[in-house]
């Protein structure tokens, strides 16, 4: 898998803080949530997303100091990222050096944690939108692989172009409900001037 995505972020070191503070999610499932909140509509500047994961994840318990600003910057990463329309949403996940089982676990966590924040996020509202149903049972379907992989070149291939899938998949749920809102918003307000 390419780790350009993880430029600020190691994913070792994020699973090492998260583990020492005995947290019931790996990395790749955390960020998800917050991706997963965020491509729902929820606002960058909103602090609910840090309670919602808490909840979730370590069981109301709070977080250590050290967690919390990791989450923090962690957070802010995703949500600039996704927001730039020039690549693709991004995500903490193991690089290639890590045995590919781990990296597909990962990708199912990573997905699994995705569909968790949406729905947190989305709640009741119904979704009409046949690309974002398309792109959310997509994600269901490969949160659900059976976690089987050989050591081999082709693995590494198919692990590429399963990871490449679920960004281009999550871009077309950030556009289609956060950023076509967004212009819509726009052009009424421009049109009502």
């Amino acid at each position: 898998m390419d780790s350009a995505d993880n430029q600020e972020f190691d994913y070792e070191e994020v699973e090492s803080i998260l583990a020492d503070a005995d947290c019931d999610a790996s990395a790749a499932q955390i960020q998800a949530i917050m991706c997963g909140m965020l491509s729902a509509g929820m606002s960058a500047t909103n602090q609910q997303w840090f309670f919602t994961i808490a909840d979730m994840v370590n069981e109301g318990r709070h977080f250590s100091a050290e967690v919390k600003t990791m989450m923090q910057s962690l957070f802010e990463w995703s949500a600039l990222t996704i927001n730039q329309h020039d690549i693709l949403t991004p995500m903490l996940l193991p690089d290639d050096s890590y045995p590919a089982i781990d990296q597909l676990e990962a990708l199912t966590d990573w997905c699994q944690g995705f569909l968790l924040g949406f729905g947190l996020q989305v709640g009741e509202q119904s979704i009409d939108n046949e690309e974002i149903k398309e792109s959310l049972t997509d994600l269901a379907e490969i949160s659900n692989i059976e976690l089987d992989a050989d050591e081999n070149d082709e693995t590494q291939e198919a692990l590429v172009t399963l990871t490449e899938h679920i960004k281009v998949a999550t871009q077309l749920i950030y556009w289609e409900m956060v950023v076509k809102k967004q212009t819509q918003i726009v052009d009424q307000n421009t049109t009502l001037h």
